[in-house]
């Protein structure tokens, strides 16, 4: 499963999720899920020119809680690896970061350990952007940037409007594909 998530500012509140399951093998894409995501508060004003994401779209959406069931349910679904393919792993990335705000939701601390069936996405993400980086410092090449400018750099143009948690999940999934695709050609002509 490939995972984005959008958050309000300053409170760093999710507001979007998105989600889509590709078939690894032939990047066949099997499923689709976006949720909006309602924070409790008003979207700030940049938020909303970064990612499109307004107040009216998030006033009915679901609660932190009930979209992490959701995801859950989405993930179990099609008996996805258990770390989600990711843009950028620090500290707080989205897996680590919709999980620790689903037990803030439910009145845990982050501290708590709740069961590995709870935490389903685990603690390590597979993030595209170390593959990425890795690459261009071995190459001796520009590492910085966000995901689109990073894909275009590699010839790859981005699809849909960027800062959308979906449309980001899927390019991600796509320059992952790619980069994979040249390692596996690379190491398959070396045998």
């Amino acid at each position: 499963m490939v995972l984005d998530a959008e958050y309000n500012q300053p409170s760093r509140k999710t507001i979007q999720i998105g989600a889509a399951i590709f078939n690894a093998r032939n990047a066949a894409c099997i499923e689709r899920l976006m949720i909006y995501v309602n924070p409790g508060e008003p979207i700030n004003p940049m938020i909303t020119d970064l990612t499109g994401v307004r107040d009216q779209d998030v006033e009915n959406g679901m609660s932190i809680v009930d979209a992490y069931e959701e995801l859950k349910r989405f993930h179990a679904k099609h008996k996805c690896f258990r770390n989600p393919l990711v843009w950028g792993s620090g500290v707080r990335n989205d897996s680590q970061h919709i999980y620790n705000e689903y037990l803030q939701g439910k009145g845990l601390g982050e501290d708590n350990s709740l069961t590995t069936e709870e935490n389903f996405m685990g603690f390590r993400v597979l993030d595209v952007k170390t593959i990425y980086q890795s690459v261009q410092i071995f190459e001796n090449s520009k590492h910085g940037g966000g995901l689109k400018e990073s894909m275009k750099r590699f010839g790859i143009e981005f699809e849909g409007d960027d800062h959308d948690a979906l449309n980001d999940a899927i390019n991600t999934f796509r320059f992952w594909y790619h980069l994979v695709r040249i390692f596996h050609d690379g190491t398959k002509a070396k045998k």
